[in-house]
């Protein structure tokens, strides 16, 4: 079952670096517009008809991915003292979720022999 919650971590971490980068990405490119910074005619007025934000995106979704996999997946030192009663919440949903699992699973299999 850990390896199971390993694995979810790792893919809420890619999706929601994918989702953070593009943010970033349409933010910056939202700057560039409002400060008339064209980049020799790459920045268009219309996001849409450049394909410079999903470029972006890409880069600061790995970037995103980076750190969170440098980290563990976990908080970083300043905001785990702020949200510490939040991560104390995730640990006991895994942990009812995971005896619950290892409890069917006994079930299902003490049913069967």
């Amino acid at each position: 079952m850990s390896i199971a919650w390993s694995i979810q971590s790792v893919i809420s971490g890619f999706t929601s670096a994918l989702k953070g980068g593009l943010m970033m990405a349409r933010a910056v490119y939202q700057f560039c517009v409002y400060r008339n910074i064209d980049l020799f005619g790459l920045i268009h007025s219309d996001h849409t008809k450049s394909v410079v934000d999903e470029g972006l995106s890409y880069i600061f979704a790995a970037l995103g991915f980076y750190v969170q996999f440098r980290s563990g997946f976990t908080l970083p030192a300043p905001l785990n003292l702020l949200l510490w009663p939040l991560e104390l919440c995730e640990y006991y949903i895994r942990w009812t979720i995971t005896k619950k699992a290892t409890r069917e699973s006994n079930g299902i299999a003490n049913s069967v022999s």
